[in-house]
């Protein structure tokens, strides 16, 4: 009985695939993102489609601040190199977008993901500059401009064996300036 319970416990506590119904195996994923040093959770999804919608998306950022807490996301600063790698070693594009997220991994604006561009992939590793985020000054809030207020959710879109996947993470960090204040 009490192996049944910590099984379920277990499995209770990793990212949930809503589309699926199963859940997403971040322990066992050999796909790592790093920035400033720290290791970046994440989650992995297989996909059929070229790019999942956003209620998919928004689903698997949920999760992933569940399982982290809003308050533990890691804080990355701007311009700031983020570093992934892959299991196989490939050369390839993967295409990044990032959409400004609530605390509790809801999209805090209904529009298009931002489509940063393509991230190549060499043997197998890749890299990044964190930019900003223009979408980070639609805010009227003040409090959504202090240092790591804003949180960003990221997907890497790419193929992997032939299969489509994507890989999820949550940042924190800051809205950014736009120019010299008068």
């Amino acid at each position: 009985m009490l192996s049944v319970l910590l099984l379920f416990l277990i499995s209770a506590c990793r990212p949930w695939n809503y589309e699926e119904g199963t859940a997403t195996d971040t322990a066992a994923s050999p796909v790592m993102i790093m920035a400033a040093g720290a290791e970046i959770p994440l989650a992995v999804r297989a996909t059929e489609e070229k790019k999942s919608d956003q209620k998919v998306r928004q689903a698997q950022y949920k999760a992933i601040i569940e399982q982290q807490g809003a308050g533990d996301i890691p804080y990355v600063q701007l311009g700031e190199i983020i570093e992934f790698s892959l299991e196989e070693k490939i050369d390839a594009g993967y295409e990044l977008t990032d959409v400004l997220l609530m605390p509790d991994g809801s999209y805090k604006y209904i529009m298009p993901d931002n489509d940063s561009g393509i991230v190549e992939i060499n043997g197998g590793a890749g890299s990044f500059k964190l930019g900003i985020n223009p979408a980070a000054f639609l805010s009227s809030n003040t409090a959504d401009y202090e240092p790591g207020a804003i949180l960003r959710g990221f997907v890497l879109t790419g193929v992997k064996a032939g299969e489509q996947r994507e890989i999820f993470f949550v940042l924190r960090t800051d809205a950014g300036t736009i120019g010299l204040s008068l």
